[in-house]
C-alpha cells in the first residue's frame, strides 16, 4: 500500500485539479522518490494543497508554474550532480571523451575565427566596413593582386559621393621595399591614403600620422610611418627616430611616426611600414598605377553612427550605377561586410574551402565521442531499469523522466565543454605557432589572434548543448520505456530477461563509430601514401648542390638598362667563383611557387591553349640536367637578341602534335608573337610537384626579361661556402642590395610542407578516432558479456566448448563493426576526390589505402572484442550459475 500511495494521490489530484495540481504534485513526488523526503513530509505537503482554505484559483498558477519549472530544473540539476558524483569512473570517462571532441572543434573554430571572423583590432571595429567590387562587361582590365580592387578614380568617387561613411580609406597591401643600411632588409608594407590612421582611429604612438600635405605630390609624400616591431628591432626603439631619414628602394624617406604596439595593419601579414599612396611611382620607379582602368586599391570605411549595412550597401550601389553609366555594358556589384584581417573575397573563399574540409573532419571525432558516451549511458540505464520502472509506476510521466535524463546528459556535455574549451585555449595558440613556423614562405609573418572571444565561447556553449542532446536523447528515450512488470519482478540479476534491451541501438552506435572512423583513417592513409610519394618522388631535374638567388631589381631602384648591366656582371662574377661550375638565368626558380602563364594558338586550328612558361638561358638545361630529347638548345645569340624560338616539354609536344615531329612547328604566343619550336625537353616537374605540368613552354631569357631574372648556381664546395661567396659578390656590386640565397632543395621541402601538415593532422584525427571507436567496441562487448555471464555458464555446463562460446561472442560483436566498415569505405570513396591535390599522383581510390586501412581497423576491433570474450570463458560455470 505504501508503494501505491503516490499513485493514488496523483489520481486524486487529476480528478480535483486537472491542470495546476498535477503539475505541482509531479515535482513533490519527484523529490519524494529521490529518497531525500519522508512520507510525513509528503502527507503535510499534500494536505496543505487539498485543504479548502489552501485552494487557489487557476489564474494564480501561471506565475507559480514558471517558478516551479525553475525549481524543477534546479532539482534535476542537483540530482544529476549527485548521481554523477556517486559514479566517478563513469563521469570521468564520459566528460573526457566529450572534452576531447569539443576541445578539437573549439580550437579549430578559434583559429578560423581569428583569421576570418574577428573584426580588425582597432577601436570601434564593429563599424569598420570592407568594400569590394565585382565588375562584368568591362573588356580588358589592368588588375593588381585582386580583381575585386578599385582604381584611384573609383576610390575618389566613392570617397566624395557617399553619405554613409565618416571616412573612407584606400590602401595597397603587400608592397615590397628594401630598407637600406649596414644590413639591408626587404620589408613588406602598405601604401595608404592620408586618412588611413584617422579612419582606423589608431594614431601613431610616436610622432604623427599623414597630413594632407603629404599626399599632395610624390616629392612631398616621401614620408613613412614605421611599425613598432621595425622601430624596436631595426632602430633599437630610439625615440629620436622621428625626423630621421631612412632609405627605401634607394629613395630617402623621412620617418614621421611609429605605429602603436600591436597594430599590424589591415591584412593578416603584419605590415612593416606605411607610406602615402602618392609615392607609389617613386617606390615602383616610374610605374604609375594611379591611372584609369588600373585596379589596385582595397577600401575600408567607417560607417556613421546609426547607419546599417543595408544602408551602406544601398548608398554604394547608387554610386556604382553612376560609374557604370558611361561605359555600358559594364555592371558593378558591391560586396561589403564588417572588416576582418581576411576580408578579400579570394582569401575568404580559400579559408572557407579549408574550413569546409577541416570542421567536418574534427566533427567526426566528436561524433565518435558522442556515440561512445551514448553507449555508456545505455549500459548505465540498463543497470537502473528497476529504479526507472518504480519511478514510472508511482506516477512520474515519461516526459518528466526524459527531462531528468537529458539534464544529466547536458551536465556531462557542459562539463566536457568547459574542460575542452580550456584545453583548446591553452594549447591551440602554441600549436598554431608551430604550424606557422613549419609552413613555407612568408606565412611565418602571419599574425593570428586565437584567444577566445564571445563568438568562440558561444560556439563552445552551443556545441556543448547540441552534443548533450545528441548523445543523451536516444538513451533517454530507450531507458524511459521499460516493461514495468518485468522490471519490477526482476531481482537485479545480470542474467535477467532484459539483457538484450537496447542491443540494437548499441550495435547501431558501434557501427556508426566504425563508419566515421573508417572515413578518417582511409583519408589519413591516402594522405600518408601521398606524403611518402612526395618524399621519394623524382621531380625530373637535379637539385643537389644548387643555390637559388632571388631578388627584385625593380623594388631596389633599377631601371631596364641598369638591370641588364647588373645581371651580366653578376653572372660573369659568379661563374668565376672557386668551386662554381655552372650558372644559369631563369625567370622563375623551379618549385618556388611563382608561376607564369599565357595563352597561345596553333596556326590553322581553332581554340586557345594555356601554358605555364619560363624564360631561361641556355645553361639552364645542363645545370638542372634536363636533357633536350629532340631538336636543340637555345644559343647565346638567340638569347641576346630575344629570338622568336621556344622549347616545349615532351608532354606538351605530344598533346599538340600527336604522332608528328614537333620540331619546326610554329605557335602563336599571345596575340602578336609567333614562335618556332626548336627543341623538346624531357618532362620535369618544375612548376607543380603535386601533378605533372601538361603544358610547359621555355622561352629565351632575352633583353625584355632582365628586370625579372633570377639565378641558379651549381658548385662542388658545398652550399655554405658557395652562399657566402654569392653574397660577397653581390655586396661588391651593390652594398645595399638584398638577395635571398637558398638551397634549391628547400623549394622541394616547401612543396611538400602543405601535404605533410595535412597528413599529420589527418593521421592524428584518424588515430584518435580509432582509439575512441575501439574503446566503444570494447565497452559494448564487455557490457554484453557481463549481462550474459549466467547464460555462458549454462552453455558451458551443458558441454559448450570455450572456443565455441568465443566464436559466438565475437560473431555477434563483429557484425556491426563489419557493416560500419563497409559504410565507411563507401563514404570515403565518395568524398576522396577532395584530397586529390594533396596526393602527389596517387589515385583518390588507391587500392593499398582502401585495403590495408580497413584490415588494420578490423584487426584492432577484433582484438578489442576478443579480450572480454576470452575473459568470459574463464569464468567457473558454478560461479556463473549463481551470478547476480
Amino acid at each position: 500500500m505504501i508503494r501505491k500511495f503516490p499513485r493514488l494521490i496523483l489520481l486524486l489530484f487529476r480528478l480535483r485539479f486537472l491542470r495546476s495540481a498535477e503539475f505541482v504534485l509531479g515535482d513533490l513526488m519527484e523529490e519524494f522518490n529521490t529518497g531525500t523526503r519522508s512520507r510525513r513530509w509528503l502527507w503535510r505537503q499534500t494536505f496543505s494543497m487539498i485543504w479548502p482554505r489552501a485552494k487557489r484559483s487557476h489564474a494564480a498558477y501561471p506565475d507559480r508554474r514558471n517558478n516551479m519549472y525553475l525549481t524543477s530544473f534546479w532539482n534535476d540539476l542537483r540530482y544529476s550532480a549527485r548521481t554523477l558524483r556517486k559514479n566517478p569512473a563513469f563521469t570521468a570517462v564520459a566528460v573526457l571523451a566529450i572534452a576531447l571532441g569539443i576541445g578539437l572543434n573549439t580550437g579549430i573554430f578559434s583559429v578560423l575565427n581569428g583569421i576570418a571572423l574577428r573584426p580588425l583590432p582597432v577601436p570601434g571595429s564593429n563599424r569598420i566596413v570592407s568594400v569590394y567590387q565585382f565588375i562584368s562587361g568591362l573588356g580588358s582590365r589592368n588588375v593588381y593582386q585582386s580583381e575585386s580592387y578599385f582604381s584611384w578614380q573609383e576610390y575618389e568617387n566613392y570617397r566624395d559621393s557617399n553619405h554613409v561613411f565618416s571616412g573612407l580609406l584606400a590602401y595597397q597591401p603587400f608592397v615590397s621595399a628594401t630598407l637600406g643600411g649596414d644590413r639591408p632588409q626587404e620589408l613588406k608594407g602598405q601604401l595608404a591614403s592620408c586618412n588611413y590612421f584617422d579612419v582606423l582611429n589608431s594614431p601613431p604612438a610616436l610622432g604623427r600620422a599623414f597630413a594632407k600635405s603629404d599626399c599632395a605630390s610624390m616629392e612631398a609624400g616621401s614620408v613613412v610611418v614605421l611599425s613598432n616591431d621595425v622601430w624596436r628591432n631595426k632602430f633599437g626603439g630610439d625615440p629620436a627616430i622621428i625626423g630621421r631619414r631612412v632609405i627605401l628602394n634607394h629613395q630617402p624617406f623621412t620617418v614621421i611616426g611609429v605605429a602603436p604596439a600591436g597594430f599590424q595593419g589591415t591584412e593578416p601579414f603584419a605590415a612593416a611600414f606605411w607610406a602615402p599612396l602618392a609615392v607609389q611611382p617613386l617606390l615602383s620607379h616610374g610605374q604609375n598605377l594611379a591611372k584609369e582602368n588600373t585596379f589596385w586599391l582595397a577600401l575600408l570605411g567607417r560607417a556613421k553612427p546609426g547607419i546599417s549595412m543595408d544602408q551602406v550597401r544601398a548608398d554604394l550601389a547608387v554610386i556604382a550605377g553612376r560609374i557604370d553609366q558611361p561605359t555600358p555594358p559594364r555592371k558593378t556589384s558591391i560586396q561589403i561586410q564588417t572588416a576582418t584581417l581576411l576580408s578579400m573575397p579570394e582569401e575568404r573563399s580559400a579559408v572557407g574551402a579549408v574550413g569546409t574540409v577541416l570542421l567536418p573532419a574534427v566533427g567526426m571525432v566528436l561524433l565518435i565521442a558522442c556515440a561512445n558516451v551514448a553507449n555508456l549511458l545505455l549500459a548505465r540505464a540498463a543497470g537502473r531499469r528497476k529504479e526507472i520502472a518504480i519511478r514510472l509506476s508511482v506516477g512520474a510521466t515519461r516526459g518528466r523522466l526524459i527531462r531528468q535524463l537529458l539534464t544529466e546528459s547536458l551536465l556531462i556535455a557542459l562539463l566536457g565543454g568547459v574542460l575542452g574549451s580550456l584545453i583548446a585555449a591553452w594549447s591551440f595558440g602554441g600549436i598554431l605557432q608551430l604550424v606557422i613556423a613549419q609552413a613555407p614562405g612568408e606565412s611565418v609573418a602571419l599574425s593570428v589572434n586565437v584567444r577566445p572571444d564571445l563568438r568562440v565561447l558561444g560556439f563552445s556553449l552551443a556545441l556543448s548543448l547540441v552534443t548533450g542532446i545528441v548523445f543523451g536523447l536516444a538513451p533517454a528515450l530507450q531507458a524511459s520505456r521499460p516493461d514495468l512488470n518485468t522490471a519490477l519482478k526482476d531481482s537485479g540479476t545480470a542474467g535477467g530477461t532484459q539483457a538484450g534491451t537496447g542491443g540494437f541501438l548499441r550495435h547501431t552506435l558501434v557501427g556508426a563509430q566504425v563508419a566515421v572512423c573508417m572515413v578518417l583513417l582511409i583519408a589519413a592513409g591516402l594522405l600518408l601514401r601521398g606524403l611518402y610519394v612526395a618524399q621519394t618522388i623524382d621531380p625530373g631535374f637535379r637539385m643537389q648542390n644548387i643555390a637559388s638567388v632571388s631578388f627584385d631589381l625593380q623594388s631596389q631602384g633599377y631601371d631596364d638598362r641598369r638591370a641588364a648591366l647588373f645581371q651580366r656582371d653578376l653572372l660573369q662574377r659568379l661563374a668565376g667563383l672557386p668551386g662554381v661550375d655552372s650558372v644559369a638565368h631563369a625567370g622563375e626558380i623551379p618549385l618556388s611557387g611563382n608561376l607564369r602563364g599565357n595563352s597561345f594558338t596553333l596556326p590553322g586550328q581553332p581554340g586557345d591553349h594555356t601554358a605555364d612558361y619560363n624564360a631561361v638561358s641556355p645553361e639552364y638545361f645542363s645545370l638542372l640536367r634536363i636533357p633536350i630529347v629532340r631538336g636543340r638548345n637555345f644559343t647565346e645569340n638567340e638569347t641576346q637578341t630575344d629570338a622568336p624560338v621556344a622549347i616545349l616539354s615532351e608532354s606538351t609536344a605530344r598533346a599538340l602534335w600527336p604522332s608528328q615531329n614537333p620540331v619546326g612547328k610554329v605557335i602563336r604566343w599571345g596575340r602578336e608573337r609567333s614562335l618556332e619550336v626548336i627543341g623538346i625537353a624531357r618532362d620535369a616537374q618544375v612548376a607543380h610537384l603535386t601533378q605533372p605540368t601538361e603544358t610547359y613552354v621555355y622561352l629565351t631569357a632575352g633583353p625584355q626579361e632582365q628586370m625579372f631574372l633570377k639565378l641558379l648556381v651549381h658548385g662542388s664546395d658545398g652550399f655554405g661556402s658557395m652562399a657566402k661567396g654569392i653574397r660577397a659578390t653581390i655586396h661588391t656590386l651593390d652594398p645595399d642590395f638584398v638577395a635571398d640565397v637558398t638551397r634549391l632543395e628547400d623549394n622541394l621541402e616547401s612543396s611538400r610542407a602543405p601535404s605533410r601538415l595535412v597528413a599529420i593532422l589527418a593521421g592524428s584525427l584518424g588515430a584518435l578516432g580509432m582509439l575512441l571507436a575501439c574503446i566503444g567496441v570494447y565497452g559494448v562487448v564487455s557490457y554484453a558479456v557481463s549481462r550474459r555471464v549466467r547464460e555462458i555458464g549454462i552453455r558451458m555446463t551443458l558441454g559448450a566448448d570455450a572456443r565455441e562460446v568465443k566464436r559466438l561472442i565475437l560473431r555477434q560483436a563483429m557484425w556491426p563493426v563489419v557493416i560500419g566498415a563497409l559504410v565507411g569505405i563507401a563514404g570515403c570513396a565518395a568524398v576522396s576526390q577532395i584530397l586529390k591535390s594533396m596526393l602527389f599522383g596517387i589515385s583518390p581510390h588507391d587500392p593499398l589505402a582502401f585495403v590495408v586501412v580497413p584490415l588494420v581497423l578490423l584487426s584492432v576491433a577484433l582484438l578489442a572484442s576478443y579480450v572480454p570474450a576470452r575473459r568470459a570463458t574463464k569464468v567457473d560455470p558454478m560461479v556463473a550459475l549463481r551470478y547476480e
